[in-house]
């Protein structure tokens, strides 16, 4: 995991309505997985019967897919963690100076999997599909990977289209109530978008797709 320092950060102020407005968070000090949870580590939780069977590509350093809100909660916990929230989730991706995408303010092909739908799209380079965690470079400022592109990721938090305008200035969590959670990243098969670190996209919990993953955080004792 990589440890996050606690600060404050300039949260959303995208281009879509749900990511306004721009507001400065405090987010306490956290720690987050540097990768994406692999096909490999949720297989060791079924088979230690912690996580529910699951029908693999592969066992190995693929992203984890295909699995529901509730499943990447429970994973997490089997390890004593948990997901992160959005703030959380932002703030490991944006550092201090509030960047658009962890490697910077340009959209750049060769620093993350995305841009990619059927041969078509902004990279059409770019497999059109999740790789192996790590693959890309361009990791965020505090060294977490793939925050940008390979597979949406579950986060705690329920989603609500203007939560921003109320969001607490210190470590908010989500509104109490929704039926939706929120996702965040951006993924490799679409050719449009980009994976800007503001993205927010909501399923419903029971929700699946081969290109929506997770990764876990964890609090600082």
């Amino acid at each position: 995991m990589v440890q996050i320092p606690g600060g404050s950060f300039v949260m959303g102020g995208g281009e879509e309505a749900d990511e306004q407005p721009a507001h400065r968070v405090f987010v306490s000090a956290f720690s987050i997985d540097r990768d994406e949870v692999t096909e490999a580590e949720y297989a060791q939780c079924v088979a230690k019967k912690k996580c529910a069977p699951h029908q693999f590509v592969e066992t190995g350093n693929l992203p984890v897919t295909n699995v529901s809100f509730e499943e990447a909660q429970t994973f997490c916990r089997s390890l004593g963690k948990r997901l992160p929230t959005e703030a959380e989730w932002e703030r490991a991706a944006r550092g201090d100076d509030g960047r658009i995408f962890p490697w910077g303010n340009q959209p750049d092909c060769m620093q993350a999997n995305f841009g990619n739908f059927e041969g078509e799209g902004r990279c059409p380079q770019n497999p059109g599909r999740p790789v192996a965690v790590g693959s890309f470079a361009g990791a965020s400022p505090f060294g977490v990977r793939d925050l940008a592109g390979n597979v949406w990721e579950w986060v705690a938090d329920r989603y609500q289209k203007d939560y921003y305008a109320i969001s607490p200035a210190k470590d908010p969590s989500g509104p109490a109530r929704g039926a939706l959670r929120s996702v965040r990243s951006g993924a490799c098969c679409s050719m449009f978008g980009l994976p800007r670190a503001q993205n927010r996209l909501a399923f419903p919990p029971e929700y699946r797709d081969i290109d929506l993953g997770f990764r876990c955080a964890a609090s600082k004792n």
